[in-house]
């Protein structure tokens, strides 16, 4: 393993921020699929740890980190990839978590995903009109404006995958399953 991602690691277990940890983690992430160092199965899997950590750092006392609705649309693209894969019980979880963080988001404005975030963070395999609502921003995004954001786009997966599009066209990803030495090497070293 790289000298550079064992110093990752390490920087990962050290610090004690839950927030910072996410961030970390995120960077992991997007230099991998940027560098096709990771497969999406195994960004999946670190995203997850994102997930978790990010959800620490705003229901724990100690970090009292607000929720924002870019929170609620991580875990909105996480149970659409969840679904994607045939992980129900990630899926399951994604969505209390999201509509967990519904309930404490502190950004309440219009906003074309948490207008009918139950009804998004629900939605399941066969949900044609909410995902063919979520592919069309994802085609317009480049002439969306920026005060109507977040968008769902800049969240994981970004523009990596189309979790919406893959299940409109029920593309089975099940058998994508594949994780990496390294990989399993980080997820067992960032929660021991």
């Amino acid at each position: 393993m790289e000298e550079k991602l064992l110093n990752i690691i390490q920087e990962i277990k050290e610090t004690g921020n839950p927030a910072l940890k996410a961030q970390k983690m995120t960077s992991v992430i997007t230099d991998g699929l940027r560098n096709q160092a990771l497969n999406l199965y195994e960004a999946y899997l670190l995203h997850w740890e994102v997930i978790h950590a990010t959800r620490d750092s705003c229901i724990l006392p100690a970090w009292n980190r607000a929720v924002r609705i870019s929170t609620c649309l991580a875990l909105l693209n996480h149970r659409l990839l969840a679904l994607a894969f045939h992980d129900r019980d990630c899926a399951q979880q994604a969505h209390q978590w999201g509509m967990e963080a519904f309930g404490l988001c502190a950004e309440k404005r219009a906003h074309y995903i948490m207008d009918r975030y139950p009804e998004f963070i629900r939605m399941e395999y066969d949900d044609e009109d909410l995902l063919k609502e979520l592919l069309k921003v994802r085609e317009t995004y480049p002439v969306l404006s920026d005060e109507q954001g977040p968008y769902h786009v800049e969240s994981f997966p970004y523009h990596y995958f189309a979790p919406e599009k893959f299940l409109l066209d029920k593309t089975d990803f099940s058998k994508e399953k594949i994780i990496g030495n390294d990989v399993e090497t980080i997820l067992i070293a960032i929660n021991t």
